[in-house]
């Protein structure tokens, strides 16, 4: 299987991939369950079927992509979406999509196999498959893939369901798997597939039914899951910039419904076309800003690193931290301008220690792209100095900490509210 590293090989021409992204799958599969049935094999859905050493999907799912995915130990993903006949999306005042009931999002974790003779698990590094649209499964042999999990978001009448299923070791299903699963794999890099020597021992974990709450409650304060990824400042850009007129196509939205005035929108972080800051800060959204925001698991860290955000303190200028422990690496402020090795979060984003490395879930392996990316944002910053140019950001802190702790104490006390 062929594969490449460069932007423009993710992308089809524009008709091309218009029509992927409507389906070319198989018709026929299973109906949904979406009501309240939880089966234990992902097969009772149809989101995904091996039939004859190729995999399918339905013909009545839509494929999408983000314009910057979540980084997961470099594992690819292909992403689904099924809506509910007769379903629309409604689109919020924040630009959020709010979806019907019956709606059923699929994300399949896999990789390219490095060695079949290996002991264990073994695979390629790549940036993506050479598919017309981005890491496109439907059609592919499952001779050279290894299927790893496929996580479902389920929309029920009470909200939104998480389902983790583990594929089998012969890669025809997969089961539930509420407990979640930790294995030891190999990463080869592209140099060692080709007669190189290196190889990276790495720890997969795939998250148990409560760690979906780590990431996928989005707001505190109301406690439920919702889904990152797919709303409009995720989505309009990714996709050649068509990928919500299939949308508009099979009639889950209209032109009309989507936000004329996001206050912002992600790109590809690995466009260089775009600017460094709107790369670093795409990059640092989609990994990041979920928890990181006013509203985020991490709120009382009172650093926010959703795309939305404008305050430069809050993204960690010249910001010391309220409560981060050995993960400072004995540095003082989140980001110092100019000075990327001074910064926690360069720091802790290079870190491999399990109480300072962040992301805390998904990750074992450092990913270096990512890293220079936001090292390079952070050295480009004007050095304006933190406290010499800030003589009582001391002061502001205390009242920062002391203002975060009342509202984390009234959220324990009145989490409805």
């Amino acid at each position: 299987m062929k594969v490449l590293f460069t932007r423009a090989s993710r992308l089809a021409v524009a008709s091309m991939l218009l029509a992927l992204m409507v389906g070319c799958g198989k018709a026929g599969l299973p109906q949904f369950h979406y009501a309240d049935a939880v089966p234990e094999r992902l097969s009772a859905w149809g989101v995904l079927a091996v039939d004859q050493g190729i995999i399918q999907a339905p013909a009545d799912a839509m494929a999408y992509t983000l314009a910057s995915p979540l980084f997961s130990d470099q594992a690819l993903k292909f992403r689904t979406l099924h809506l509910p006949d007769g379903g629309q999306v409604r689109v919020t005042e924040t630009g959020r999509f709010d979806y019907p009931v019956g709606t059923v999002i699929s994300k399949t974790f896999f990789y390219l196999k490095a060695d079949n003779q290996a002991a264990g698990p073994s695979f390629l590094s790549v940036s993506h498959l050479e598919t017309e649209f981005p890491d496109d499964l439907r059609g592919q042999s499952i001779q050279d893939l290894a299927l790893i999990e496929t996580r479902l978001l389920v929309r029920r009448v009470a909200g939104w369901q998480a389902l983790p299923y583990r594929w089998l070791p012969d890669q025809q299903d997969a089961v539930l798997m509420p407990a979640g699963d930790l294995f030891v794999a190999d990463m080869v890099s592209g140099e060692a597939a080709l007669g190189g020597a290196q190889k990276t021992s790495f720890a997969y974990q795939a998250p148990n039914q409560n760690q979906c709450a780590g990431c996928h409650v989005l707001n505190q304060s109301t406690k439920a899951l919702e889904p990152i990824g797919p709303h409009q400042k995720h989505l309009a850009s990714a996709g050649s910039g068509r990928q919500l007129e299939a949308w508009e196509q099979r009639g889950w939205l209209t032109k009309t419904d989507l936000r004329a005035d996001l206050p912002w929108q992600q790109v590809e972080y690995k466009d260089e076309s775009a600017s460094l800051e709107a790369r670093a800060r795409s990059y640092l959204d989609i990994n990041c800003g979920h928890c990181h925001s006013p509203t985020g698991p991490a709120d009382t860290s009172g650093l926010y690193l959703n795309g939305e955000t404008v305050d430069r303190v809050r993204l960690g200028w010249c910001k010391a931290p309220i409560a981060a422990g050995q993960g400072t690496g004995g540095r003082q402020f989140g980001i110092v301008p100019g000075h990327p090795e001074d910064s926690i979060l360069v720091y802790r984003m290079r870190s491999e220690d399990p109480g300072a490395m962040m992301p805390e879930l998904g990750r074992s392996l450092l990913h270096q792209e990512g890293i220079q990316l936001v090292a390079d944002w952070v050295a480009a910053m004007p050095d304006t100095g933190c406290y010499e140019a800030n003589p009582s950001r001391r002061e502001l802190m205390a009242h920062e900490v002391a203002s975060l702790s009342v509202q984390s104490q009234a959220r324990h006390q009145h989490p409805s509210q």
